[in-house]
């Protein structure tokens, strides 16, 4: 505990104690706790932080605040208002003494949400003085406690920057699967299809020798690399699917359904693709006096899918949807 915070508390008379007691003192409550209770020590150390160095105002804070939870009533360590009325939760602070375990350290955090769900707070801050955890609570998804933590809590009248707004918006796609499970999904094809195009345009002069046999014969161009590129990035991002997003709804699909919807999958992300490249408005596009003009050679495949990539996230979100609307009617 800072001697120098406590000190100052005790001259400001907010805190006042009594050793031969063992009391410790909230004036501005006159609440009374047991000082050498191990932690009310963290407590304390917390009230002095809200206070001094997180800027709340005394009248804003309440320790052992009770707390009605259906038919009982408990008390939260520390709670945080907005207003000087106290009427308006703003955090929750709960506290446990130093060096628990963590599962004691997750009860507390548990012990916070649960107090913030029924007050309408709007951040948990955990501690054992060792230990911080800060989340910001969403009401939508009381149970989250990965996505909304916080590398800290707000000070009184801290403005929420453009963090807060980022965060806000990609809460959004966290609490609506289907849409982030259609971004996450795009975004894997369109890597894979922007790096099989770096690698063709890399490779183009050993590619061009392997195949020059065929190229006058079967009247070959550019647009047949476009469709192999669009091909394997098809199968790659199958492959990434199957492995790395199980847990999403596009890939939790029942055993018997898989080939079905795997086929489907592959569908949407190539057909789109492969008829923006057959019908393509420049005739010259696909040939090789265009490449060589083209500055940025990966231009001349990237365009193309860049065309197609709106059709196929439209058709991967109806997928994703009718795969979450069947399950919720299985349900």
């Amino acid at each position: 505990m800072s001697q120098k915070l406590l000190k100052r508390a005790i001259k400001d008379r907010y805190v006042h104690i009594d050793k031969k007691r063992d009391r410790l003192t909230y004036l501005p409550q006159g609440k009374e706790r047991v000082l050498s209770n191990p932690e009310e020590t963290v407590q304390l150390n917390t009230y002095l932080h809200l206070i001094y160095r997180q800027g709340y105002p005394v009248e804003k804070l309440r320790v052992c605040e009770k707390v009605k939870i259906g038919s009982s009533t408990r008390e939260a360590d520390i709670v945080v208002f907005r207003d000087a009325d106290a009427k308006d939760p703003y955090i929750i602070v709960e506290c446990k003494k130093e060096k628990v375990s963590n599962r004691v350290f997750e009860e507390a955090i548990d012990q916070g949400f649960s107090y913030a769900a029924v007050t309408n707070a709007e951040y948990v801050w955990a501690t054992s003085g060792d230990r911080d955890a800060y989340f910001e609570v969403w009401d939508d998804a009381i149970n989250e406690r990965e996505r909304n933590r916080l590398p800290k809590i707000p000070r009184h009248k801290e403005k929420k920057g453009i963090r807060h707004s980022v965060r806000k918006r990609l809460r959004w796609f966290y609490t609506h699967p289907v849409m982030s499970d259609t971004l996450l999904y795009g975004i894997v094809i369109f890597l894979c299809v922007t790096v099989f195009s770096k690698v063709a345009v890399e490779y183009n002069s050993e590619l061009y020798r392997e195949i020059k046999p065929y190229w006058n014969r079967y009247g070959m161009d550019f647009n047949w690399i476009y469709n192999v590129i669009i091909g394997i990035s098809t199968i790659m991002a199958l492959i990434f699917g199957g492995l790395f997003m199980q847990s999403h709804q596009l890939f939790q699909i029942k055993s018997s359904f898989k080939k079905l919807s795997y086929s489907m999958i592959a569908l949407i992300l190539f057909v789109p693709s492969w008829y923006m490249g057959i019908s393509n408005d420049d005739p010259n596009w696909w040939t090789w006096g265009h490449y060589a003009t083209v500055s940025l050679k990966t231009k001349i495949y990237l365009w193309p899918y860049l065309k197609s990539f709106p059709f196929q996230m439209a058709a991967i979100f109806g997928l994703i949807w009718l795969i979450s609307r069947s399950r919720k009617l299985d349900k």
